[in-house]
């Protein structure tokens, strides 16, 4: 087995394309020891995680044939989707508390994927990270920025940068369900006090989190796969109303992690800059002293940081297509067999024999 990483964004239904893309990468003789995701991708890291005698494509398989909805006989397949507008029993329903409705935070009930989430992982496996290391971010309602909650940090790991905080706690349905609970269809999930939204409202593409849990070891080769599900580049103009809503989503959760890295020089010579510097340091500088013996060397954190982002070389972005129209609420049997499928036609181009320098892609 090679082994990898993997970066799971948010999208809904389009999470479904991440399902294909992680089975087939899986088939293919990849073992994922770090897992980081938002949202839908939050569940779909767990359901890695938290697979069930480490089978991770029964877990995902048993995941999303729970929350796909059932073919409505004689009903359009394009009007099928719509259907989950009404609800998706083991997902989310609607709220009908309505004499209620002057105080809801809310639209809808997630407790049936909590459920979900119960009946299928197993949090114990979950929670040890020498099985996988695993992470999912949320929006603190309090703070404004994302909080990332994992089962590991490395010892040099950022975690608190004012409003952007990781924490190393026992995950828990909660954990998971915070990450994707967006609003206003979702209602903010409750940790320790503190209320938090879906994590793609800050950031849909959690590499930072993802960087927190590396080993010195894999910072220079370990690959690192994430899937880009809003695809926004080279696209015709919108031709009505939900072609314009569709491609406002997408631009709204594209990935923008490394669009200030390197300037002309792009990603690549940022990287590059990174092991130069790496190397020519001198032995003895202050930056490279232990923050055991000097705690107050906060120059030398933010150096380990920054030689933390050499990983970025690693990343391969396996693209998306570019969302059909209601394509992140769409979890009808037809658009997630689809995008399994694409999933799978995209992740097959990357088997681990057919690896090769890869080069990162900046999202503008």
């Amino acid at each position: 087995m090679s082994k990898m990483a993997l970066i799971l964004q948010g999208g809904g239904a389009l999470g479904a394309y991440e399902y294909g893309v992680v089975t087939k990468l899986v088939e293919m003789g990849w073992e994922p020891v770090a897992v980081t995701g938002v949202s839908i991708g939050a569940v779909n890291a767990a359901a890695i995680a938290g697979a069930r005698g480490g089978d991770i494509v029964a877990s995902l398989d048993a995941i999303w044939n729970e929350i796909t909805l059932r073919t409505l006989p004689f009903w359009p397949a394009s009007m099928q989707g719509n259907l989950s507008l009404m609800g998706n029993p083991n997902f989310w329903r609607s709220r009908t508390d309505y004499l209620q409705m002057a105080s809801w935070n809310s639209l809808c009930d997630t407790a049936p994927m909590v459920a979900t989430l119960q009946k299928h992982l197993d949090f114990e496996q979950m929670n040890d990270s020498g099985h996988m290391r695993l992470a999912v971010t949320a929006t603190s309602l309090q703070s404004g920025g994302p909080t990332t909650f994992s089962n590991y940090l490395a010892p040099d790991a950022h975690r608190d940068s004012g409003s952007l905080q990781a924490m190393q706690q026992r995950l828990t349905p909660a954990h998971v369900m915070a990450s994707g609970a967006l609003p206003p269809g979702f209602p903010p999930v409750v940790i320790d006090d503190q209320a938090y939204w879906d994590g793609g409202l800050f950031s849909n593409t959690p590499i930072d989190a993802l960087l927190n849990m590396l080993r010195p070891d894999e910072i220079d080769g370990l690959p690192i796969f994430t899937i880009d599900l809003f695809t926004t580049r080279n696209l015709p103009l919108p031709k009505n109303l939900m072609d314009v809503q569709t491609r406002a989503l997408a631009m709204q959760y594209e990935n923008r992690f490394w669009a200030e890295y390197g300037g002309e020089a792009g990603p690549e010579g940022f990287t590059q800059m990174l092991e130069i510097l790496e190397r020519e340091l001198p032995a003895d500088s202050m930056l490279r002293q232990d923050r055991a013996d000097q705690p107050h060397n906060t120059a030398g954190a933010a150096w380990n940081w920054l030689q933390r982002l050499r990983a970025l070389k690693n990343i391969r972005v396996i693209e998306g297509a570019p969302a059909a129209p209601g394509g992140d609420h769409d979890f009808s049997e037809y658009a997630v067999k689809a995008a399994w499928e694409a999933g799978r036609a995209a992740a097959s181009r990357h088997a681990p024999s057919q690896m090769q320098a890869g080069r990162l892609r900046a999202v503008a």
